[in-house]
């Protein structure tokens, strides 16, 4: 089964993604195997937890680093189950940093998975872009790169993904809108005469009622799935919660990834420190 269910030539000559390992991975790796459902329970405490414990940003000169820790019921990206409905707990770093009138940023994040063959149960990604804003509309253009360590198939170690974003947010408004396009380095996969998994391109809504926050997204992975995702979110106690209903459908009959459509309802819960 392809890996590329995921979330989307800049030339950076001396800068090698594949070459990032982040000394927390080897740790990580180990306590992630070691997770089972009891586990994911205590998660969701732990998060509560650490929602008292103090901000742990770090300032570097003008920039900032920031982790996140959390847990999702099921991993469901772009319409697939990646962890065989099993909990998947997560943890990621981020580094932002203005660059005259941009905003650069540079970022790892790690989570259990089990839909590539002798990938030892984890995904790591490793991304960089930046955005500009333009009035109403914040712009994003970046590289993220996904690595399964151990994966037995040539085109599931790794893959990775240019992509662009804008979101438009009216001024006082309760809504943005926005849309995404994601296009494979490696040019997608072939099943028989058929590529699939080239791009993949999303549109979104969000709207604050003010409880809670509400998302609309419907996005497109070609030759593959069409998803569309309803989503809750509201943060208690420091920690953000979201309930999402998934509705995916095979795009294509024969080559999809989804041996039939789907639907779940997840629920995740996330702390940024």
């Amino acid at each position: 089964m392809s890996c590329k269910q995921h979330k989307s030539d800049i030339c950076f000559k001396d800068f090698n993604l594949n070459a990032i390992e982040l000394k927390v991975f080897p740790l990580t790796n180990l306590i992630i195997k070691k997770m089972n459902k009891k586990i994911i329970v205590s998660s969701f405490a732990s998060l509560l937890f650490l929602s008292q414990a103090a901000n742990a940003e770090i300032k570097i000169g003008k920039g900032s680093l920031t982790f996140n820790a959390g847990v999702n019921s099921q991993y469901i990206s772009r319409g697939v189950d990646q962890n065989k409905d099993q909990p998947s707990p997560f943890l990621g770093a981020d580094f932002t940093h203005p660059v005259g009138d941009f905003n650069f940023y540079l970022g790892a994040w790690t989570t259990t998975q089990d839909n590539v063959t002798g990938s030892g149960g984890q995904e790591r990604d490793y991304y960089l872009g930046i955005t500009k804003s333009l009035g109403i509309a914040t712009l994003d253009v970046g590289y993220i790169s996904y690595n399964y360590p151990g994966g037995n198939v040539s085109d599931t170690k790794q893959y990775a993904e240019y992509y662009g974003k804008v979101t438009l947010a009216p001024e006082k408004q309760p809504y943005t809108f926005g849309a995404s396009y994601y296009f494979d380095d490696t040019g997608g996969v072939k099943n028989s005469s058929t590529k699939l998994d080239r791009n993949y391109y999303e549109f979104n809504a969000t709207y604050d009622f003010g409880p809670v926050q509400s998302q609309i997204i419907y996005g497109v992975l070609d030759n593959d799935t069409k998803t569309t995702t309803l989503s809750l979110s509201k943060e208690i106690i420091g920690v953000g919660f979201t309930l999402s209903y998934i509705n995916a459908d095979k795009d294509h009959a024969t080559v999809s990834n989804l041996n039939k459509d789907r639907e779940y309802v997840t629920l995740s819960a996330k702390k940024t420190f």
